[in-house]
């Protein structure tokens, strides 16, 4: 946009549709053209300024000492190499399993650390889906894995337990360490209905194969009732990724301004109920045109900042160009790590046969795999960005209910492999009653550590029924197995 653009601009009080009229009348050209295109690149720029005065950011040196000195666990990068070598020299699956989960862990870290230093520069909704498209993707390799290995039940399961980790485990230790300098969290309440509302839509599309199942079991000839189900998951795969796209269109375009950052004071620490104030920032995410502003006015997308703000900003621990570098190298590593991982685990469950294969693919790799998101949830939650825990945590659940469980229902179909959306009934149930859960405990915008702890609670509790979940459970339709063929 150049100076030129200031005359396309409309004048205050007028609405695009009367453009053309008024520009008829005065004789001169069309604007409306111009203020969409002038519209939608502020749009599109908002998305990337940031509404927080982040200060000067570090020099390459400073951001690489940074990620250094990050955390004490970066100590564990050293299991990285020797859970290759275990693998590549054929040892114990139980320690390349051990090693290669402790490799995984600091560079879930840096990954939170990376993703956080990038939300710095942009809003924190776009902050929240990059950190959970990145702390969803060793979730999608461990399940394409598994896919290409026809173990369809290892992928239902990850997949599960992933929206299990996220909803139960991630948002409850966020509101528990929040909880901790703030004396009530608050966030926007129609995000949280609106993210609650698309959770029980991915709950409703496990709910109607497992009713289909239980209506037609016994009803139709052997072989009938996986291509109902077949058809049925491929059509409900479509839908929900469409509806993911609106979703995204909503949260970035249309309905962008109910994504604005929420930034919490520190409540004072003592026994009155009186809350912790909350500020909203006075600048709006899209700036309003405003024919009677200098052009250099509205050509700036600087946010205004208030003089406590711009007095105590938030510091940079990275540049932009070392904190995406991070996140290559990282993912990069986590990759093959994981990898590595998922081969180990047939051979854990045949040297330990005690261990549920179940309780290890619900519980124990989404834990691992969610890392990320975990931790980048509970860091911003303590610096009391509850927006983007929240964006982080059920966002996570949303990509991978309506995108990446759909997604793998359209590669099996590729691959010709029998995914269908018929989860394990228990699973399902289990699922339903977490969602019903975060419904009560999110929809009204505001959140204390009591309701994390409960969150909390109720993870180790379904953690306490699938350990004694059997390993040679198999999965039928119609009365026999699910043929796979690698």
């Amino acid at each position: 946009m150049n100076l030129s653009d200031q005359a396309y601009l409309p004048p205050r009080g007028v609405i695009e549709p009367d453009l053309e009229k008024l520009d008829a009348i005065e004789g001169r050209p069309t604007r409306s053209r111009n203020y969409r295109r002038v519209s939608w690149n502020a749009r599109l720029r908002a998305l990337f300024n940031s509404t927080r005065y982040i200060g000067p950011r570090p020099t390459y040196r400073g951001s690489l000492l940074a990620m250094l000195h990050y955390t004490p666990l970066n100590i564990l990068l050293l299991f990285i190499p020797v859970s290759w070598a275990l693998h590549f020299t054929h040892q114990s699956p139980t320690l390349i399993f051990i090693f290669s989960c402790l490799g995984i862990i600091p560079l879930a870290a840096l990954l939170g650390l990376g993703t956080e230093q990038v939300a710095l520069k942009t809003n924190q909704s776009v902050g929240g889906l990059l950190n959970a498209t990145l702390g969803n993707l060793i979730e999608m390799i461990i399940s394409g894995i598994a896919l290409k290995q026809c173990e369809l039940e290892v992928v239902q399961s990850t997949l599960l337990g992933g929206l299990l980790s996220n909803l139960l485990l991630i948002l409850g230790c966020a509101f528990v360490v929040g909880g901790f300098r703030f004396h009530q969290q608050q966030f926007q309440p129609m995000v949280a209905q609106l993210n609650s509302s698309l959770l029980i839509v991915s709950v409703i599309s496990l709910t109607i194969p497992a009713a289909f199942h239980q209506y037609l079991e016994g009803r139709l000839p052997p072989g009938k009732e996986l291509d109902i189900f077949l058809e049925l998951s491929r059509v409900s795969a479509v839908i929900l990724i469409l509806l993911y796209i609106a979703y995204l269109f909503f949260q970035f375009y249309s309905h962008q301004h109910l994504f604005l950052d929420t930034l919490q004071e520190d409540s004072t620490r003592t026994h009155s109920s009186r809350s912790a104030s909350i500020r909203r920032h006075s600048t709006p995410t899209l700036p309003v045109p405003n024919s009677n502003l200098a052009p250099l006015d509205i050509l700036s997308n600087a946010p205004s900042f208030s003089s406590s703000e711009a007095s105590s900003p938030e510091a940079a621990k990275l540049n932009i160009p070392s904190a995406l570098t991070l996140l290559v190298v990282v993912t990069i590593l986590a990759y093959v790590t994981a990898e590595y991982l998922v081969d180990s685990l047939e051979g854990l469950v045949e040297a330990h046969p005690s261990i549920s294969k179940e309780w290890i693919t619900l519980i124990i790799i989404p834990i691992i795999s969610n890392a990320a998101e975990h931790t980048t949830a509970v860091i911003v939650a303590s610096k009391g960005k509850f927006d983007l825990a929240m964006s982080v945590a059920v966002g996570s659940c949303i990509q991978i209910s309506l995108f990446v469980i759909p997604t793998l229902v359209l590669v099996a179909w590729g691959m010709n492999r029998s995914l269908t959306l018929l989860f394990d009934p228990l699973e399902t149930v289990v699922l339903f009653l977490a969602v019903l859960l975060v419904k009560f405990s999110v929809e009204d915008g505001k959140s204390h550590w009591m309701s994390g702890l409960v969150l909390i609670g109720v993870y180790i509790l379904i953690a306490i029924a699938f350990w004694h979940f059997p390993s040679d459970t198999v999965r039928m339709i119609g009365g026999q197995v699910i043929q796979c063929f690698k």
